[in-house]
């Protein structure tokens, strides 16, 4: 499909700095350098400014470094004055006088010339810089030097020169190439100079990444375009070219190892590593088949190609920008995970399946412990049960990936479950643990229920509680809140501790009923020791336990400020969640990662104290992680209370966006968000709710939720409805039960005032 050229608002700052810089130049000669990384925008934003220039009389002169070797001396000098040579007349040859013709004559093939190169490379320069001024004596001449990192030292030198000696007249020479140290000398020019400036393009902000996507691009494909771009253009456009259906919400991890996720590689045609040399392709190839983060004698054996052969490759990626070193270790690695999946999918399959097969002798090679993870992905596409010596990888690569990558914790144990003989009752229940955190709470629900029977096997080591927990969590979320309370209830004193003192008081805010003694101060004083020093915050003492680590702590926090906001106490919450942001401050989203409910309730509660501010940067940070991680159970959560957040906050264009996206998540999931939830019941946490107007509140709802909602609205009873939409009595309860629930009423009548005043019946 075609590939949309960014609209006219991005870059649209850049831009016109440089429209700027051109009007300067009229009265001397001025230079500009656009650094950024690849495909950040540099060269739709220099045929921007050309296109301009032209409009304006000016002469526009654009070269493009040549890639893959080619050796001219002046190459992209060549590039961009060799065509206004061959259009010149005998006039201007005479006025820059024989000596300079000649030197001319030696770079330039339109002067026919195909003598040897004079020694006199200064002599060269000076005739360049002479041509550039009689060239600007047209109404201005504008040199555009493209790909400029890729340019011959020659190049290099005649643009130090120039700026140490501008032309006689108006020229503006832009000078476009990679940041870092990609960059080249050009990176490290000289700012001493004051006709010389310097652009860097920044990754683009939200809204702008969100502007190149196609309108009709389904919101959980935008979602997972914008957070793997990163806000670069080129990214965007290749992502978005031809997004596929994909396998859920997968994480970024699963780009960086193993085979990326369907649709997570769209179009390579849309970046330029098509341009690179054979080694260099090849070399990308392997990298991306091995995985990050890879040494360069691990990517030869994937390639089947000497040492010295990857190791020029890897120096021409590097120059590229493509791929980075890992500081402190002797790998590398791609600089954007996308860029991996891009030019994994691109590779070809029948070369990539031998390729993989020896990435997975040389990661063996490797030892157990440091490649255990990224042996184990691949082996989650291996054909087969898997052998028993990669059982160990499988496991270890399945526990470590359960908060950052579900999905594919998932797999590895689907690819355990192909072993012979029973599978552990331990691994069952960690399988209900990745169901629950990918979004599919009744598979959770069920697989507990399979496992119960045998949930003894895995009742060492805080095993019992650990099952208790999740299987009640689960429950938690899909609103079965009676049967998660009864198997809290009958935990009984063995699992008495924190961590289920912690779902006790989220199974009563989503219930509706915080229990008073849970929000109580200790009776021990505040301050004990926890493990790492840190003293336990006030109020925390049911909560967390001295052992329990900073996430923990901003969980029972997060926690205490949602049941302090629905008991009344507005300044008890406002303690608990400022206590809860000063931890957070100090932590990243890896840190949180087995906590990212918390977010949902800190956000909850700062947003019911009135905080939007607070709120929005709670949300965000949460729903970033969770995108960051593949979290699906929580992400739709999190994107809605930031669309409040940013409601509140005036900002209602984005705030659609977000509703969108979480309404594809909630209606996909059928999860309960932990922050709304525990808002649906208790006066104080549904006033605000109450206060919007029903077409805002109606966007709670799924598409078959706010149907059924319509025929309330229309007086059907559920016998009708059933009838109507060809579905049981039962299921009709049940979406009966969510509507209630989202849209925080009690009553068939209340449904029906809040659909009339949303004018969707």
């Amino acid at each position: 499909m075609p590939v949309p050229m960014p609209p006219a608002g991005v870059r649209a700052r850049e831009l016109a700095f440089l429209r700027r810089q051109l009007r300067i130049a009229r009265q001397g000669a001025q230079f500009v350098r656009v650094s950024g990384e690849p495909w950040s925008g540099k060269t739709h934003l220099l045929r921007q400014l050309a296109e301009s220039a032209r409009r304006d009389g000016w002469t526009v002169a654009f070269g493009r470094a040549p890639r893959g070797g080619r050796s001219h001396p002046y190459d992209v000098l060549v590039d961009a004055l060799d065509d206004e040579l061959a259009r010149a007349d005998g006039a201007l040859f005479e006025r820059l006088g024989p000596a300079a013709a000649r030197r001319l004559a030696v770079v330039f093939p339109s002067l026919g010339t195909t003598g040897e190169r004079e020694p006199d490379d200064y002599g060269t320069v000076r005739a360049l810089r002479a041509l550039l001024t009689e060239l600007s004596g047209r109404g201005g001449l504008l040199l555009i030097l493209d790909d400029a990192h890729r340019a011959r030292p020659e190049v290099v030198e005649f643009v130090e020169h120039v700026v140490r000696h501008p032309p006689d007249g108006p020229v503006l020479t832009v000078l476009a190439h990679r940041s870092g140290p990609a960059g080249g000398p050009l990176a490290s020019m000289a700012h001493e100079a004051g006709n010389l400036r310097h652009v860097r393009l920044a990754p683009l902000s939200e809204a702008e990444a969100r502007s190149l996507l196609p309108a009709a691009l389904d919101p959980r494909a935008r979602a997972l375009v914008l957070r793997d771009a990163a806000g670069v253009p080129g990214l965007v456009r290749a992502l978005a070219a031809e997004p596929g259906p994909g396998r859920g919400l997968h994480s970024v991890g699963e780009l960086t190892t193993g085979v990326p996720p369907a649709g997570a590689g769209a179009s390579v045609g849309a970046v330029d590593l098509h341009t690179l040399s054979s080694p260099g392709w090849r070399t990308a190839c392997a990298a991306a088949v091995l995985g990050d983060p890879f040494t360069a004698g691990a990517l030869a054996r994937t390639a089947g190609v000497p040492l010295a052969e990857v190791e020029r490759g890897l120096d021409e990626l590097h120059a590229e920008a493509v791929v980075v070193p890992v500081p402190g270790t002797l790998r590398f690695r791609f600089a954007r995970p996308a860029v991996r999946a891009l030019v994994h999918h691109a590779s070809g399959a029948g070369w990539r399946r031998e390729a993989r097969a020896r990435a997975v002798a040389a990661l063996r090679e490797e030892g157990p412990g440091r490649a255990s993870p990224a042996l184990a992905a691949h082996l989650l596409d291996e054909d087969g049960p898997p052998a028993e010596e990669d059982v160990r990888a499988l496991v270890l690569g399945a526990r470590a990936w359960l908060f950052v990558q579900p999905a594919r914790t998932l797999r590895a144990l689907d690819r355990l479950s192909e072993s012979a003989g029973r599978v552990p009752a331990g691994l069952l229940l960690l399988r209900a643990k990745g169901l629950l955190l990918a979004g599919r709470a009744q598979e959770s629900v069920g697989v507990h229920e399979e496992v119960w029977p045998r949930v003894h096997e895995a009742w060492e080591d805080g095993g019992r509680a650990d099952a208790v927990l999740w299987r009640a969590r689960a429950l938690r979320m899909l609103g079965r809140h009676a049967e998660a309370g009864e198997l809290l209830a009958g935990a009984g004193q063995w699992a008495a501790g924190p961590r289920l003192q912690r779902e006790r008081l989220a199974l009563a805010l989503a219930a509706g009923t915080p229990p008073a003694e849970a929000l109580e101060e200790p009776a021990e004083p505040a301050g004990r020791a926890g493990a790492a020093g840190a003293a336990v915050p006030p109020g925390l003492c049911g909560l967390a336990g001295p052992a329990d680590g900073p996430a923990l702590r901003v969980h029972a926090l997060a926690l205490l400020a949602a049941g302090r906001v629905a008991s009344g106490d507005g300044p008890g919450a406002v303690g608990a969640a400022d206590a809860a942001g000063a931890l957070l401050d100090g932590l990243g989203p890896a840190d949180m990662a087995a906590e990212l409910e918390a977010l949902c309730l800190l956000g909850g509660a700062e947003l019911s104290l009135g905080r939007a501010g607070r709120a929005e940067a709670w949300f965000a940070w949460g729903l970033r992680a969770a995108l960051e991680f593949g979290q699906a159970a929580l992400a739709g959560s999190l994107a809605l209370g930031l669309a409040r957040a940013r409601s509140a906050a005036g900002d209602e264009a984005s705030a659609a966006g977000y509703r969108e996206f979480a309404g594809a998540m909630l209606e996909h999931h059928s999860v309960e968000s932990p922050e709304d939830s525990g808002r649906s019941v208790p006066a104080t946490l549904r006033a605000d709710r109450n206060e919007l107007p029903g077409s805002s509140r109606m966007f709670l709802l799924s598409d078959r939720e706010r149907e059924i909602a319509g025929l309330v609205g229309s007086g059907y009873t559920n016998q009708r409805m059933a009838a109507r939409l060809d579905i049981s009595t039962k299921t009709v309860e049940t979406y009966m039960s969510r509507i209630f629930k989202k849209l925080g009423v009690h009553s068939r009548a209340e449904v029906a005032h809040i659909v009339g005043r949303s004018g969707t019946r």
